[in-house]
C-alpha cells in the first residue's frame, strides 16, 4: 500500500487536505471520488530515500520546548518576531542558529511564520500546526506557551520510560558478561585443578565447561554473526519496509497503543483549544502519533467524521482508542467540552502508565538480580562441593 496526500474541495466549497492508502493513483482518486470531494491535486507521499545517522536540529523535545518558551517571553515582552529571532539565533548552538538565520531571512523577504518554519523542514507538524494557529489568530505567544507546555510533558514522561528500560537493560548486560567469564576463564582453571587431584567433575559443571571451551574456541565467529545480525536488523528497520513492520508489531502491544493515545490526547486537546476544526485537528493530530498503523486507524476516523458520524463512534471503531478514551470522547462530544475531556483523558492514561512502569521496574529488577545470584551460586557451588567433599574424604582417612 502507498499513501497519497491529496487536496480537494467539496460542494459546499470548503477545502479538505489529507492522505490516504492506495495500491495505485487511479485507486487513490476513485476513493476521493467516491467521498463526493473533487480532486485539487493528488501525490504519492515519498519515504526519505537516505538514512541519516545525525540528529536534525530541533528534534530534541527539551530543545523545542526552550525555544518556544524563550520565544513567547521575548514576544509578550514587545519584540517583534524578526528581532526576536535574531536574538534567539545568537543564543543558540551554530546548526540550530543557522536554521533560525535562515527562518529569519524568509521572514524578513515577505513570507509568513508557519511558510518560512515548514520550509525549515527540522520542525515537527504538531509544532508547525500551532504556529499556523497562533500566526493566523494573533495570538503566536500563548501558542508557543503551549507548545512548550506540550514538549515539555512529553519529554519527562520519555525521560520515565528510558529511566524503566536502562537499569534492567544494565543488569542483564552485567549478568551475561559475567556468565561468560565463569564460563570461558573460571570454569577452565577449576577442571585443571580437579584433574591434578583427580577429582571427578560434577555433571552439570561439565556441561557449563564444555560451552565455556567452545565459546573460547568459536566466540569471536559467534559475536560477528550477532553483530552483523544485529547491524542488518538495524539497517532493515530503518528502510520503508523495516519501519512499517516495526510499526505493526509495536502496534499490536496495549501498552504501546496506551503511550500513543497519550501524545494524541495532549496533541487533539490542544489543537482544538487553539480553535481548529475537530476535521483539521484530527488530520493534524494523526501526524504526531509517529506510528503508521495509528496514521491509517486516524485517517479512517476522520473520513467517516467528515461524513457526519460521531467522533467517539469512528475513534472506537477505528481500532485505535481504549474504552476509556472512547468514553471522555463521547460524553466531551455531549458536553460541548471535548478538549477538557481529552487532558483528563491524557493524565488518566499518563498515570496509569506511570504506575505500570514502577510496578515493572519493582518487579524486574529484583528478579533479575535473584537470578544473576541464583545462577552464580549454583554454579560455584557445583565447582566447591565436590573440592570439600575430597578434602573431607582425605582429613577423614
Amino acid at each position: 500500500m502507498k499513501e497519497f496526500i491529496y487536496k480537494a474541495y467539496s460542494d459546499d466549497g470548503s477545502i479538505i487536505e489529507d492522505s490516504l492508502q492506495a495500491e495505485s493513483r487511479r485507486e487513490a482518486a476513485q476513493e476521493i471520488f467516491a467521498r463526493e470531494l473533487h480532486l485539487i491535486h493528488l501525490e504519492e507521499r515519498k519515504a526519505p530515500s537516505s538514512i541519516s545517522f545525525f540528529r536534525k536540529p530541533f528534534s530534541s523535545r527539551r530543545k523545542l520546548a526552550l525555544f518556544a518558551e524563550e520565544w513567547a517571553s521575548l514576544l509578550d515582552a514587545g519584540l517583534t518576531i524578526t528581532d526576536s529571532l535574531a536574538l534567539l539565533e545568537k543564543q543558540m548552538d551554530q546548526r540550530e542558529g543557522h536554521v533560525i538565520s535562515s527562518i529569519r531571512k524568509t521572514i524578513s523577504s515577505g513570507h509568513g511564520v508557519g511558510e518560512s518554519f515548514t520550509g525549515a523542514s527540522c520542525f515537527p507538524p504538531f509544532f508547525l500546526s500551532l504556529l499556523s494557529v497562533g500566526e493566523l489568530s494573533g495570538t503566536l505567544p500563548r501558542e508557543l506557551h503551549r507548545l512548550s507546555t506540550y514538549y515539555l510533558k512529553e519529554d519527562r514522561f520519555i525521560s520515565q520510560l528510558k529511566g524503566a528500560l536502562t537499569y534492567p537493560l544494565f543488569v542483564t548486560l552485567f549478568a551475561l558478561c559475567l556468565f561468560v567469564v565463569i564460563l570461558t576463564f573460571i570454569l577452565p582453571s577449576f577442571a585443571l585443578l580437579f584433574e591434578s587431584l583427580s577429582i571427578p567433575f560434577p555433571p552439570a559443571a561439565s556441561l557449563a565447561l564444555s560451552f565455556g571451551l567452545w565459546l573460547r574456541e568459536y566466540g569471536a565467529l559467534l559475536g560477528g554473526f550477532l553483530f552483523l545480525l544485529f547491524a542488518s536488523s538495524l539497517l532493515f528497520f530503518c528502510t520503508k519496509e523495516g519501519r512499517k513492520t516495526a510499526h505493526s508489531l509495536l502496534y499490536r502491544s496495549r501498552f504501546y497503543r496506551r503511550i500513543l493515545l497519550v501524545r494524541f490526547s495532549a496533541a487533539l486537546s490542544a489543537l482544538l483549544e487553539s480553535g481548529h476544526p475537530l476535521t483539521e485537528s484530527l488530520r493534524d493530530a494523526r501526524d504526531v502519533v509517529g506510528n503508521e498503523k495509528a496514521k491509517r486507524a486516524l485517517s479512517f476516523a476522520a473520513s467517516h467524521l467528515e461524513r457526519g458520524e460521531d467522533f467517539a463512534q469512528v475513534l472506537e471503531e477505528s481500532g485505535f482508542s481504549l474504552p476509556l478514551v472512547s468514553h471522555l470522547c463521547r460524553v466531551g462530544m455531549e458536553s460541548g467540552e471535548l478538549p477538557r475531556f481529552l487532558r483528563q483523558a491524557e493524565e488518566i492514561l499518563t498515570h496509569e502508565t506511570e504506575r505500570k512502569i514502577r510496578r515493572f521496574r519493582a518487579i524486574l529488577e529484583p528478579s533479575l538480580l535473584l537470578f544473576t545470584g541464583a545462577v552464580t551460586a549454583l554454579m560455584v557451588f557445583s565447582v566447591m562441593l565436590p573440592v570439600f567433599q575430597a578434602a573431607g574424604s582425605h582429613v577423614g582417612g
